[in-house]
Order: C-alpha cells, then structure tokens, then sequence
C-alpha cells in the first residue's frame, strides 16, 4: 500500500505543478494580450497619420511581431488540448509533457511581451507625431466646414440680388458631397 500512496502522491504533485504551469501560462497570454492591443492600437495611430518609410517599417514590425504571437499563441492551444489535466487517470509522462510544453508556451509569451515592450519604445516619437499629426484633423475639418457655409451663405446673397450663379452653385454642390 505505501508504494501506491507514494505513487498517487507524487502523480498528483506533477499534476499540480502541470495545472500550475498552465495558470501561468494562461497569465503571460493575458499579459501579452493586453500589451499587445495597446501597441496595435498605437501601430494604428501612425499608420493613420503617417506614411514615412519609418512608420511603414513600424508597421511591418507589427505585423511580423504579430504573425510569431500568432504562432506562439498556435502552439499554446495545442499543449492546452494535447492533455486534459483535469482528467481522472493520467499518465504521469503525459503530464510530464504537458507541463513541459505549458512552462515552453509561458516563456515564449513572456518573451514576445518583452519585444513588444521594446518595440513600443521604438514606436513612441512616431505616435507623438501621428497624435500631433490628429490632433490638427478637427480644427481643419471645422474650418472646411465654416468656409463651406461661408461661401454657401456668400452664393445665398449672390442669388438674393438676382445675380445667376449657376457656376458657383454646382461646384458649391459638389464640394458638400465631399
């Protein structure tokens, strides 16, 4: 009987440290995840506003950076699936290989989370410039929009003198299309 405890035992330990590879795992996913949506939502910022051969090669870094996670990501779901931890009999090999692979998907995260990191230090003089560059997107449509009405209230008073304006009138027209 003591060889089986001891053996149930040390099955359920590898079962725990394997469970516990897989929070961990599932933790740097998170992790990465979250740094990942606010570099993507900083490569979109520049790609908005700026299309200098640097903001391009930024935005190629990205997509580069995006298709490793993609696959990091792949291989993650794979050891999640390739063994049910919660299941009732395991084969401690099994279990060994699961937390093996779970340990291997945790480190690759935490490392594309680094690169991410570095990348985005990389990325932040484009993204002041494309915010700069945004920033300034509002006031101009405002004034666009002031002169549109400006020359449309000038076309009014032509037209209320009983000039013709069809000219203006339709390149008016057109312009508020746009």
């Amino acid at each position: 009987m003591a060889g089986g405890s001891a053996r149930w035992r040390r099955s359920e330990g590898m079962r725990a440290d394997a469970q516990a590879a897989k929070d961990a795992a599932a933790q740097a996913f998170y992790d990465l995840d979250m740094v990942q949506r606010d570099v993507r939502i900083s490569v979109e910022a520049v790609a908005a506003a700026d299309d200098s051969p640097g903001a391009r090669r930024a935005i190629a870094d990205f997509a580069a950076l995006g298709t490793r996670i993609d696959q990091i990501s792949a291989a993650y779901i794979e050891a999640l699936d390739a063994t049910d931890l919660d299941a009732g009999e395991l084969d401690p090999g099994a279990v060994a290989q699961a937390r093996q692979r779970l340990d291997h998907s945790r480190q690759q995260f935490q490392s594309a989370r680094t690169e991410l990191e570095r990348f985005s230090g990389f990325l932040e003089p484009l993204v002041a410039a494309a915010q700069s560059q945004l920033e300034q997107v509002g006031p101009a449509v405002a004034r666009a929009k002031q002169s549109w009405l400006d020359a449309s209230n000038a076309l009014d008073a032509v037209r209320a003198a009983r000039l013709t304006a069809d000219g203006l009138a339709r390149r008016l027209a057109a312009l508020s299309r746009s």
